[in-house]
C-alpha cells in the first residue's frame, strides 16, 4: 500500500451550488486520448503503462471511494481492484468512449458491490478521520474548515447511491455532464435531475447533522 495523501477537496459550497453551463465545463475538461493509448499498451503487454495510469488515477479513485465509504482501508482496496480489472480488460479495450468513463464505470460497479456486501454484513463504525487543511495561521478557521469537511463527508455517506455518485463524479472528479452521464449510462437530462435532487438531500442531511 502507498502512503495515503489525499489532495485538498473543493470548498463545501461547490457541492451545493447550482450546476454551471455544461458546455463551458466541457471546454476545460482534460482529454483521455493519452490514457487510452496507455491502456492499449497494457493490452500488448507493456506493464510500465499500467504504472503510468496508476500514478495518474490512484488519488482520484481513492477520493471517490473514500467519499462514499468513509474508510481509507476500503478505499485503498477498491482502488487496487480497479487496476486489477483494468489490466484484465486492457486486451479487449476499444476507445469508443472517454477513458475516464470506462474507468469510473468499473469503479462504480465495485462500489455498488461493496455497498451490497455491507448491507449483508454491516461494518463497525469508522473512527473519525483527519483531513488535510491549508495552513492559514488561524487555528479557529482551520478547525471550522475541518468540521465542515467532516459534516459534508458524513452527509454524503447518508445519501442514496444514485444521488451520491453523480455529485462525486461532477464535483470531486470534475467530470463534465456528458462524461458523467455516459459513466452512469443515463441521459444528461436524467443526470441533472439526480444532481438537483441530490443537492437538496445533501442540504437536508447537513442541516440535520448540525
Amino acid at each position: 500500500m502507498w502512503l495515503l495523501s489525499l489532495p485538498a477537496f473543493r470548498p463545501v459550497w461547490r457541492w451545493l451550488a447550482a450546476p454551471g453551463d455544461a458546455a463551458a465545463e466541457a471546454e476545460t475538461a482534460p482529454t483521455g486520448e493519452e490514457d487510452a493509448i496507455w491502456l492499449e499498451r497494457i493490452g500488448r503487454g507493456d506493464e510500465s503503462a499500467l504504472q503510468r495510469l496508476f500514478d495518474k488515477w490512484k488519488r482520484p479513485l481513492l477520493g471517490y471511494f473514500y467519499r462514499s465509504l468513509g474508510s481509507h482501508a476500503d478505499a485503498e482496496d477498491l482502488t487496487l481492484e480497479v487496476f486489477v480489472r483494468l489490466h484484465r480488460a486492457a486486451r479487449d479495450y476499444r476507445p469508443e468512449a472517454k477513458f475516464s468513463t470506462f474507468l469510473f464505470h468499473i469503479a462504480r460497479n465495485l462500489l455498488l458491490n461493496e455497498h451490497r456486501r455491507r448491507q449483508r454484513k454491516p461494518a463497525d463504525a469508522a473512527p473519525p478521520e483527519i483531513f488535510e487543511t491549508v495552513a492559514s495561521g488561524d487555528a479557529a478557521e482551520e478547525r471550522r474548515a475541518a468540521e465542515l469537511e467532516e459534516l459534508l463527508r458524513t452527509a454524503l455517506t447518508r445519501l442514496p447511491e444514485k444521488y451520491r455518485t453523480p455529485l462525486l463524479l461532477l464535483h470531486q472528479q470534475q467530470m463534465d455532464y456528458p462524461t458523467a452521464a455516459a459513466t452512469l449510462h443515463i441521459t444528461e437530462n436524467s443526470l441533472r435531475v439526480l444532481v438537483h435532487r441530490g443537492r437538496e438531500l445533501l442540504r437536508t442531511e447537513m442541516e440535520a447533522l448540525r
